[in-house]
């Protein structure tokens, strides 16, 4: 747990906005955590097995009558001059939902794999949110 963050400034801003919506995540999910990839792990490009490192994971459960759903969404920050550098980035991410496998190996545990557009306060947090609030 940190006091501060020492991340970039668009990560910073990402922190500010996932504490304002923590409020409302609460209402719908038991459990909430946003952890900071600190190279801890990779994912791998559908396509070319390049590897990504996304900066956070916003990690979210809820208890049904009888089953628990877990989220894993992934969430890359990013300054406006890496945009177009980093695109196919957002592609996978943006895919994650839809072309993911989990081979659930738990009954009453259900797993889904969420990657986020890129967060950019200045040009793209309209984008985001959208696709946050589907969260």
């Amino acid at each position: 747990v940190f006091d501060d963050s020492f991340g970039t400034s668009e990560e910073k801003l990402f922190i500010k906005y996932i504490n304002k919506t923590y409020e409302q995540l609460k209402k719908k999910y038991d459990e909430i955590y946003l952890i900071r990839n600190e190279r801890s792990f990779k994912i791998y490009n559908f396509d070319d097995g390049k590897p990504l490192e996304p900066d956070f994971v916003l990690f979210l459960s809820k208890k049904e009558t009888k089953e628990t759903l877990h989220y894993q969404i992934f969430i890359e920050p990013k300054g406006s001059h890496l945009l177009k550098t980093d695109e196919w980035k957002e592609s996978f991410l943006k895919r994650l939902k839809d072309e993911h496998f989990i081979e659930q190996l738990w009954d009453g545990n259900n797993y889904s794999i969420w990657g986020m557009p890129f967060y950019n306060e200045e040009l793209r947090r309209a984008e985001f949110e959208e696709a946050f609030q589907k969260v």
